[in-house]
């Protein structure tokens, strides 16, 4: 809310869930368990490839610990740079925008028209 509640940001409400989702994982801390540590998997990749980018364990710590943020832009500059240099406010109101377009309707035409004829609603229906 903005304004002291006299608007609403949109934007601001996706670029929110992905601050939240970030605070959210922290809080959730870290769990330290012996399959977390992965002492078996040090010892298998110190005798054997010397790394862990290609061990399963690897990959499945990153899906489980890692936030990927939607809004914020992870690539190479270069690559941002070639599509189009779209800043977080900018991807987040097209976020916005789609998930507005893909909203349910809640209300069935009747149950809309009832609410009209008894309050004077100005803002028309398809909005």
């Amino acid at each position: 809310m903005t304004a002291a509640l006299l608007g609403v940001s949109f934007e601001g409400f996706v670029l929110d869930n992905d601050m939240l989702g970030n605070i959210y994982r922290m809080l959730r801390g870290v769990e330290v368990t012996d399959e977390n540590l992965g002492f078996d998997v040090i010892v298998d990749v110190v005798q054997g490839e010397g790394h862990f980018l290609g061990h399963p364990q690897t990959m499945a710590a990153m899906e489980r610990d890692y936030f990927y943020p939607e809004t914020a832009d992870r690539e190479a500059p270069i690559t941002w740079r070639e599509r189009g240099s779209m800043d977080a406010q900018t991807r987040a109101k097209a976020t916005a925008r789609t998930l507005l377009q893909r909203h349910p309707t809640y209300l069935s035409a009747q149950a809309d028209a009832r609410i009209r004829a008894a309050f004077d609603i100005q803002l028309p229906p398809q909005r």
